[in-house]
């Protein structure tokens, strides 16, 4: 979520499509403020301030909100790498960066110094984004998601979270334990919590086309156990009970999403 400064976009290139969102792009202004809630995805994140190198960063998956009021003047740029995603850019288990943030030369050292040089050339917002693709395309063109991860992900996509667990082991052929290493590996999360984090982001989406639903009835909906359940789930992602919130302040940046 970003308020308080434009927000610019650009789709990634049909290769890494299946592994990103977009490409963004806020320049700092006063009151410029800056939130993520918890998605499954993690990130690359960059900031350009004048008359230094650029930071990059890894960003793992989290579990909390991230709120921050960013430095005016900067720029920050990056991309959201959607579940799955992670394990293939950083070949490391992604349990061990949940919650972390990481300069991009301990993740990738062998790409970093060249794209930080690359950036340090680039003047203009689509020459940033360029040599950003170009480190997801060395990263990640023509790998692939593990194909129990990936049908473990769309499993509870498509059921906005309201699966049992011991049903999605069985839907993958695979036993809960197994079901629960490879997505440790692969998201950081474990089956139960991929779960809580997608019906949370159904949620959100709710919020967004649904503003005037009861948190009751929206509770029933969304596969919570009664409302005082949605109201602590909310809480624990959001930062915030369900009545405090605003559909308007849900919107884009903590997605995937380009429109």
């Amino acid at each position: 979520m970003v308020q308080g400064a434009e927000l610019r976009t650009r789709r990634a290139s049909p290769a890494v499509t299946p592994f990103l969102g977009c490409y963004w792009w806020v320049d700092v202004e006063h009151g410029t403020r800056l939130r993520t809630f918890p998605d499954a995805c993690t990130g690359v994140s960059i900031v350009i301030q004048p008359g230094a190198a650029p930071e990059c960063y890894f960003i793992g998956p989290r579990l909390i909100p991230r709120e921050g009021t960013p430095s005016v003047g900067h720029s920050l740029f990056g991309v959201r790498l959607k579940p799955g995603a992670a394990f293939l850019f950083t070949r490391n288990p992604v349990r061990d960066l949940v919650g972390e943030r990481k300069r991009l030369a301990e993740i990738a050292p062998d790409e970093a110094l060249g794209f930080e040089q690359r950036l340090q050339s680039a003047s203009t917002v689509d020459q940033h984004f360029d040599a950003l693709e170009e480190l997801m395309l060395s990263r990640l063109a023509g790998r692939s998601i593990h194909p129990c991860v990936q049908k473990a992900i769309e499993i509870v996509e498509q059921s906005g979270g309201q699966i049992r667990i011991a049903e999605l082991a069985r839907s993958c052929d695979i036993s809960t334990r197994g079901l629960a290493r490879l997505l440790g590996t692969w998201l950081g999360l474990s089956p139960k919590t991929l779960a809580r984090v997608t019906r949370f982001q159904r949620f959100l989406q709710h919020m967004e086309t649904e503003p005037n639903e009861s948190s009751a009835a929206r509770a029933i909906d969304l596969g919570y156990f009664d409302q005082a359940h949605l109201t602590k789930e909310v809480a624990q992602f959001f930062g915030a009970t369900p009545g405090r919130m605003s559909p308007h302040h849900v919107a884009d940046f903590s997605k995937t999403r380009c429109e």
